[in-house]
């Protein structure tokens, strides 16, 4: 089974090999996330496999460590999910408020993870985030 998600406008659009609605999502508590409103959900070892329609509106944000990279629509606006290479692979984590059935998830606990060292990100992002990622487009 599979979930779908979408920016507003589809333009970026995904498909998550995983139906588990137990998953808390996670607010991250820096301004770029609290402004957009994203809340991730990941697990590892679920596939994602992602869309672009128009890469011209692809837009492509980096903060704190740069390590992870924000993926936005230039059109609509939403933060559809960000990832990270790690030891060449792809990883991810998607913002639960493009997933559709969003509300069958928990509500979201604030996080904050600014005390981690860069290398302690990567590990808890190789250890919880989506792996496989596939983005086409």
């Amino acid at each position: 089974m599979s979930l779908r998600g979408a920016c507003r406008c589809n333009n970026i659009t995904l498909t998550w090999r995983n139906i588990d609605f137990s998953l808390v999502p996670r607010a991250c508590g820096c301004d770029y996330c609290r402004d957009k409103g994203a809340a991730y959900v990941s697990k590892s070892g679920s596939a994602v496999e992602v869309r672009v329609v128009d890469s011209s509106q692809l837009r492509i944000n980096e903060h704190g460590s740069r390590q992870a990279k924000f993926h936005e629509c230039g059109n609509c606006g939403d933060v559809v999910l960000v990832v990270a290479r790690i030891d060449g692979d792809l990883y991810c984590a998607l913002n639960v408020n493009c997933l559709q059935q969003r509300q069958r998830f928990p509500q979201a606990i604030e996080v904050n993870f600014s005390d981690q060292s860069p290398r302690e990100k990567l590990r808890r992002w190789q250890q919880n985030w989506c792996h496989p990622v596939r983005v086409n487009g």
